[in-house]
């Protein structure tokens, strides 16, 4: 009995014990928070909806509410302007619309990649996605040697020799705008230029035929779309993947996953062999990151693995997104339009292919791009 007692005495005493460390370390954690607030309060931004969860609540809300985040952002930046804060717990996001700061915080090496944030894309749900590419390497002379290696891909002369694969998708995508205007049916433009954009970046990049605007139903988009979906869900929702009632969701985004990598390794493989055999293979992306990728040393298959959906995943949903940010700002503004079919009209007239040098003689055609970017898009550091 005096020995269950003593027990007694001292579970109770460390439970004590427990609880004023507990307490104390809240206490540092609220002190911290406050020295934060003081740090960088000189920022504008909206009022916080709490001490201690900041902003937290509203984007919740948002999301709850099946709303575009990405919304209010816009809304704050108009009221706060184009450089301002946004409080999570002791983290401080600066939301960025202005060119100029954005172009200055991508350029230069001063401002580095938030670690926490990049690696969470190594991963998704368990099955290795982003890697250590492009988007995801905060190492910067690690990240600066992927670049150079990709950076041939890149230049005026190897974008000169692909116009004939841009022009070719244009024309498909023309094909079914016209099919859809003389049976006036709907047509959902996000759609084709999803499809038009991973045709080309497929046959551009890796020497693949998708050929997604006439078949739809090919996986590899349906992929994209999940692992696109699962990215949002597993960045907000960083513990989804351990209730019971989302592993069915968790499951298709990890096979969605396993289906993008094992799609580029099969590619990688197909296009090594084809090199050591010396037969002939595309001038493609692919062909120049193995080629310079020989002659650097050290970037092996799962780097590429990685930019292969980096490539897929990041070039193609920006590209697809600005595309139809921008036809749904023409269709809003009439006279913008106009302008701008009478600039095509002078530059290209009746021309159904455009030759590289045509680019130059669409100075309005690159402004009007140049602004839907910059009204449809802002930075987050």
């Amino acid at each position: 009995m005096a020995f269950l007692y003593t027990a007694a005495h001292w579970l109770g005493f460390a439970l004590l014990a427990l609880l004023f460390l507990v307490f104390v370390a809240f206490g540092l954690y609220c002190l911290y928070i406050k020295y934060i607030h003081m740090k960088f309060d000189h920022i504008p931004g909206p009022p916080r909806d709490s001490f201690l969860l900041g902003h937290m609540p509203t984007m919740q809300r948002e999301m709850d509410r099946d709303k575009v985040v990405h919304d209010t952002l816009l809304e704050w930046a108009e009221k706060y302007g184009p450089v301002y804060r946004v409080n999570f717990l002791h983290s401080v996001v600066l939301n960025i619309t202005c060119p100029e700061a954005v172009k200055e915080y991508l350029m230069s090496p001063k401002y580095p990649k938030d670690q926490f944030t990049y690696k969470r894309l190594f991963h998704l749900f368990g099955k290795r996605f982003f890697g250590n590419g492009l988007i995801t390497d905060t190492d910067h002379d690690h990240w600066y040697k992927q670049r150079r290696i990709m950076d041939p891909a890149f230049s005026h002369s190897y974008l000169k020799g692909l116009m004939g694969i841009f022009n070719e998708n244009a024309e498909g995508l023309m094909e079914k705008l016209e099919e859809g205007a003389e049976s006036q049916a709907p047509v959902n433009i996000h759609n084709l230029v999803n499809a038009v954009t991973l045709d080309v970046i497929a046959k551009v990049a890796f020497g693949m035929d998708l050929n997604l605007l006439d078949d739809n139903t090919s996986a590899f988009p349906k992929a994209i779309a999940l692992c696109l979906k699962g990215m949002i869900y597993f960045i907000r929702k960083p513990f989804m993947h351990l209730l019971p009632w989302n592993w069915k969701f968790v499951k298709e985004v990890e096979d969605a996953a396993e289906l993008l990598r094992n799609t580029g390794r099969e590619c990688i493989e197909n296009r090594k062999r084809a090199m050591r055999n010396k037969e002939d293979v595309p001038k493609d992306i692919l062909t120049n990151i193995l080629q310079c990728a020989a002659d650097e040393g050290g970037y092996d298959d799962e780097h590429m693995l990685d930019n292969f959906v980096t490539f897929f995943i990041a070039g193609q949903e920006t590209t697809a997104n600005q595309i139809a940010f921008t036809v749904m700002e023409l269709a809003r503004h009439p006279e913008i339009t106009e302008k701008l079919i009478l600039e095509v009209d002078e530059a290209i007239g009746s021309k159904r292919e455009i030759d590289y040098n045509d680019l130059a003689k669409l100075p309005y055609l690159s402004q009007v791009n140049a602004t839907t970017e910059m009204n449809n898009c802002s930075l987050l550091r």
